[in-house]
């Protein structure tokens, strides 16, 4: 379990966060939204102990994180970036063998037992087939797939990722989607920000919503999501459809009275 206990972060004297608190669960695909300058970026920055709150404590599984090493943490959370860079030349399977490196101890090598879990890491992505191909020369889609399957062989039961599906394209986002969802299932707690509302209606377990460095409300996306909620955050107006026989709600603009 990760608790997030009324924890505030300040820069200088700027306050970033203020009084953030929620529970989450292993097994649960959480999306986090909110505006541009919200403390997004902050809050992960404080689950990943990169920097320390101001006040307040993290715990996962009952302990705070600051009685971890940094090895003890890592294999216990993991961070997926937005954008990737500095890869060029590495394998899919090198890119992935990185994720083991917080198994071995000093001046130790990685092993059968570090590529038999790239090995199990690649199958559980199902992109073994990519293994022996250049990173950089993947799709952005299959790109995205290696770093979740590093996530996956660091064994880390907590995966952060800052906005998976940005620069995508629409089959990318969804094969993304998809893979976040199956991970979830099998016990992951996935944690991704994201500025798409229909992401989070269609494949969100919990939603977290940031404004102005408070946390506005936490639930699930049909209790949270609501037209008048949504246009409170982003100043735009919007509506909630349901959609076919399945009703599955969806966001969408609402146009103006001059269409």
């Amino acid at each position: 379990m990760l608790q997030v206990m009324d924890i505030d972060f300040s820069y200088r004297k700027t306050k970033i966060l203020s009084k953030i608190s929620f529970e989450l669960d292993y097994g649960q695909s959480v999306c986090l939204l909110g505006k541009n300058g919200v403390g997004k970026s902050t809050l992960f920055k404080c689950l990943l102990n990169i920097v320390q709150p101001t006040s307040g404590v993290i715990k996962i599984n009952g302990q705070a994180l600051q009685r971890y090493s940094r090895s003890e943490l890592s294999k216990l959370v993991s961070y997926i970036p937005q954008k990737q860079k500095g890869h060029i030349g590495f394998t899919v399977f090198e890119m992935v063998l990185m994720g083991t490196t917080s198994r071995l101890k000093h001046f130790r090598q990685p092993g059968k037992a570090e590529y038999d879990l790239v090995e199990a890491a690649l199958a559980e992505l199902n992109i073994i087939h990519l293994k022996q191909k250049l990173f950089s020369e993947l799709s952005g889609g299959e790109q995205q797939l290696v770093i979740i399957a590093r996530s996956v062989a660091q064994q880390s039961k907590i995966i952060i990722m800052d906005e998976p599906c940005a620069n995508l394209d629409y089959g990318n986002q969804i094969v993304v989607l998809e893979m976040i969802r199956a991970l979830s299932e099998k016990g992951y707690l996935i944690i991704q920000a994201t500025h798409d509302p229909n992401h989070v209606l269609q494949y969100g377990d919990q939603v977290l919503i940031l404004r102005e460095g408070r946390l506005l409300i936490q639930g699930t996306p049909n209790e949270v999501l609501t037209s008048q909620r949504l246009e409170e955050i982003y100043q735009v107006p919007v509506v909630i459809r349901e959609l076919g026989s399945d009703r599955q709600r969806v966001c969408l603009p609402q146009k103006s009275e001059n269409n």
